[in-house]
């Protein structure tokens, strides 16, 4: 059973709220995919993970009160869902697109790919909740896997193609395709692979204009090595662009965020203070907030965005291997941020703490 708890950090005092349970993990969505409902109360988490398969319930859950409600059962992996302005929660399974009413829990197809196709996740939605980024793996019969981002419209199911990317071997996948949250015509996907190898990582296709861009051109040493190795992004809200992390093992200093205009047309180092990993956005545009890799634990950090400025929230210890990454969030009202985190038995819990009680400045 879920139970909410709380505890104060060690390191900085501040109140941590925690979601789970006592023999089993529980893990919010991953850290580009809203996982509140619009009410910044009600959070959606998957719980009783299997640890092998990484299967388990997804439940809504009350923050105030600890009412919990099971709308999906145990069959869905973790890191597919996101919940849009309307309280819709989208999930996929295999080439099945389909929608959950987070209050009444009716559930509808919203598209199914050919048969020879898998959706992949994380999933994303503009700010309306109309359109869905989405990719998939098209397998055909006798053919290389290729990998294909579009777009989803949510209501009438509509699926387009936004870029169907060829990068070559060792690396040819193409993934983590977020729709701008402002442009239902711009979706944003990476060149995966061990990022010191990835040249070119962030990618923005127009489906208007049929062309993707390079938005960060990534440096090279005067030996012509990679020397920036950049990943974890997620779009601003408003649609200008892409905050992401700068790696610390990245011969290029300085680490740490980073912002990429939309069209690539500028970059700019945001702030560098921790050896930081992911990296959310508040809706508000305000603030970013960050996780840090580190043996055995992980740092939460607060960064003004304007003023390049971060407060260390909390260190609580990480587990290190999905879905056991703190991947911070906010939720809508930019005022309350949710991590996993493990607990002094290894058992995964969601925290959240409150703005209002660490005065941000």
């Amino acid at each position: 059973m879920l139970k909410k708890t709380a505890f104060a950090d060690t390191m900085t005092g501040l109140p941590i709220y925690a979601i789970g349970c006592e023999e089993s993990d529980t893990a919010h969505q991953y850290f580009t995919a809203m996982t509140w409902l619009t009410n910044s109360r009600h959070l959606i988490v998957h719980t009783d993970i299997d640890r092998e398969k990484l299967t388990g319930n997804v439940v809504r859950f009350d923050t105030e009160t600890g009412e919990a409600q099971v709308l999906e059962e145990r069959r869905l992996g973790w890191g597919r869902g996101v919940v849009s302005c309307e309280d819709v929660l989208y999930l996929f399974d295999n080439n099945e697109l389909y929608a959950i009413d987070a209050w009444s829990g009716a559930r509808r197809t919203v598209c199914k790919l050919g048969e020879h196709c898998s959706f992949h996740g994380p999933l994303s939605i503009t700010n309306d909740g109309r359109t869905l980024g989405v990719y998939w793996k098209e397998q055909l019969p006798g053919q290389a896997e290729q990998w294909v981002i579009g777009t989803v419209h949510a209501d009438t199911g509509v699926v387009r193609e936004a870029a169907r990317p060829l990068f070559d071997e060792p690396y040819p996948v193409a993934n983590h395709a977020m729709i701008s949250p402002a442009d239902p015509e711009l979706v944003f996907y990476a060149h995966e692979g061990k990022t010191e190898h990835i040249p070119d990582r962030l990618w923005v296709a127009d489906i208007r204009s049929g062309q993707s861009v390079n938005v960060f051109l990534q440096k090279k040493d005067e030996d012509g090595r990679l020397a920036e190795y950049v990943g974890h992004e997620m779009w601003a809200y408003d649609g200008s662009g892409l905050i992401f992390v700068k790696y610390p093992q990245s011969p290029d200093k300085p680490t740490g965020v980073y912002f990429a205009e939309k069209r690539g047309e500028r970059s700019e180092f945001v702030n560098g203070d921790y050896k930081y990993w992911h990296a959310g956005i508040s809706p508000d545009g305000r603030y970013a907030v960050a996780d840090t890799q580190e043996p055995g634990v992980s740092k939460i950090v607060l960064i003004d965005i304007a003023a390049k400025q971060s407060k260390l929230l909390c260190e609580l210890p990480c587990r290190g291997v999905h879905p056991g990454h703190p991947h911070p969030s906010f939720s809508p009202d930019s005022r309350k941020i949710a991590f996993t985190f493990s607990d002094e038995r290894d058992v995964l819990r969601v925290g959240i703490i409150d703005l209002a009680d660490c005065s941000p400045g």
